[in-house]
């Protein structure tokens, strides 16, 4: 690739010192994802990083640290905060030269193209068989809030209640369902009754609270349902599909049945499934609007928790998940090893699966994450997540074909009923294992203390014990509160959150 000239470089730093050009978009060539720390160093704002590069946003002095450190880079654009990027993926096959109808083409690599583009050209990229990534002007963050992987002791026995509970009938119910609303482009008001009516959905499902997520004036918000967890609200699972939906008539027809309605469909199944349980630790559940513009929504939703300081554990997305043609039991599940590694959290979803499903997962770890879903938004931020999707794309991706047709029936979108459900019951025996599924009753639940228990019970007296701090839970499983130094003689369950260790304690006066 050719660099910037030092005498192109010194010309544009001559434009900056006559006021004409204070800013570029930049391509800065990398080795792997830890060098974009160093990227960042130079003062550059990285605001996506891909495969061998990142892009960053610079100033004449960033331009000139670039230049200092050795750095390998491109300049591609002026004034990028004036304008609107999306990162191209085209499907296989597409001939790429059609991109430069809809914008600039700026640089490209063997996934993809950065396009300068607006908003009439997302709308006739949105006609393509093509996926976006929007290209943001908020920095990266770089650094992850990896989280461990602290499985809660819940019963062989209730996972395998509940993934009896999923129903094949009522996931091709709901997929008819969304096809209803004729279209799910963001921009119009039928994906804005969608959103609305997966709403409904979550709240008739149980949800502790639900609400709409507005990110931006002319698209359909999101739809965010809550369960706030038992023992541990502040740990957060992340649960979500996309369900807005693109073809070649955007604004009158998308049935979108495999992209997304299927994915979008597990996240309510899941809420189904679980309507008469709590869990220990919160789980969101979400439905994303504006991925097919870019990953629009999910970005924002993703750069607001980062900003409030949430801890996510871990963000779960489905996209693409009912159709099959030559492997009619086989999806993929993805992790990646970079940024935020998230594989000990894909092989727990594994493990899960081939426990209480007949789910064939092909396991997939990338070192970046694939920029083609909402997980980019989470990993982007520093959340870790996995992602299932397709093995085999349907041939009408994208198009006013992506309709439910019959069982093996390849001229459709989806057409694997049987599959999609397996898909669903393992994402619903994995989140009863993580987020700690438990019956709900009219008592607040202690925690299992199984977990980490030793044979016999620690004896201590009570003011030993309130000086330990955390939780403490009396044999009935009601919490004790405040004044622990006065308790009467018994067995207490003691709950600590640092390191997640629970244990008897037998209290003596």
């Amino acid at each position: 690739m050719a660099m910037v000239s030092r005498t192109a470089l010194a010309c544009l730093l001559l434009a900056v010192v006559a006021g004409a050009a204070p800013a570029w978009l930049c391509r800065v060539e990398l080795e792997r994802f830890a060098d974009a720390r160093a990227v960042a160093a130079t003062g550059a704002r990285v605001v996506m990083c891909l495969d061998g590069y990142c892009l960053v946003q610079v100033d004449a002095s960033a331009i000139q640290s670039l230049e200092r450190a050795g750095l390998g880079f491109e300049l591609l654009d002026v004034e990028p905060r004036d304008k609107s990027y999306v990162y191209v993926m085209p499907a296989p096959g597409f001939d790429r030269r059609v991109l430069a109808r809809h914008g600039r083409v700026l640089t490209e690599d063997p996934e993809g193209v950065v396009l300068a583009t607006d908003a009439d050209g997302i709308l006739e990229l949105n006609r393509l068989p093509v996926e976006l990534a929007g290209v943001g002007n908020e920095p990266m963050p770089l650094a992850g809030r990896a989280s461990a992987l602290e499985p809660l002791v819940v019963p062989d026995s209730l996972v395998r209640e509940l993934v009896g509970r999923v129903s094949p009938d009522t996931l091709e119910t709901q997929l008819l369902r969304m096809r209803e609303f004729r279209t799910r482009y963001s921009t119009t008001d039928s994906c804005r009754s969608a959103v609305e009516w997966f709403r409904q959905r979550l709240a008739a499902f149980g949800c502790d609270s639900t609400y709409l997520d507005t990110f931006r004036a002319d698209y359909a918000p999101s739809a965010i349902g809550v369960k706030t967890g038992t023992l541990y609200p502040d740990e957060v699972f992340v649960v979500m599909g996309h369900v807005d939906a693109t073809s070649q008539q955007p604004q009158t027809n998308t049935p979108g049945s495999e992209d997304n309605a299927s994915g979008a469909g597990a996240v309510l199944e899941l809420a189904r499934v679980m309507r008469d349980m709590s869990f220990q630790k919160t789980v969101w559940f979400i439905g994303f609007s504006g991925e097919e513009q870019g990953l629009v929504g999910s970005d924002s939703f993703a750069r607001h928790a980062h900003e409030r300081g949430d801890s996510i554990l871990l963000a779960v997305n489905f996209d693409m998940i009912s159709y099959s043609s030559s492997h009619p039991d086989w999806m993929q599940m993805y992790g990646c090893t970079e940024g935020v590694p998230s594989v000990t959290w894909l092989d727990s979803f594994l493990a899960q699966a081939d426990t209480f499903t007949d789910l064939q997962a092909e396991r997939v770890v990338e070192g970046t994450p694939a920029r083609r879903s909402d997980h980019y938004s989470f990993w982007k931020y520093g959340f870790p997540f996995i992602r299932g999707g397709y093995k085999d794309r349907t041939p009408h991706y994208h198009t006013i074909g992506d309709t439910i047709g019959p069982p093996g029936y390849v001229e459709c979108g989806t057409n694997n009923i049987p599959m999609y459900a397996e898909v669903v019951k393992a994402l619903v025996a994995t989140v009863a294992k993580l987020a700690g599924a438990e019956p709900m009753t009219g008592v607040k639940q202690m925690p299992n203390v199984e977990r980490r228990m030793t044979n016999g019970p620690t004896v201590m007296r009570a003011a030993e014990l309130a000086r330990l701090g955390g939780r403490v839970f009396d044999s009935h499983g009601r919490e004790v509160g405040e004044h622990r130094e006065s308790l009467a003689a018994g067995v207490y369950f003691l709950c600590r959150k640092a390191g997640g260790a629970t244990g008897r304690v037998m209290v003596v006066r």
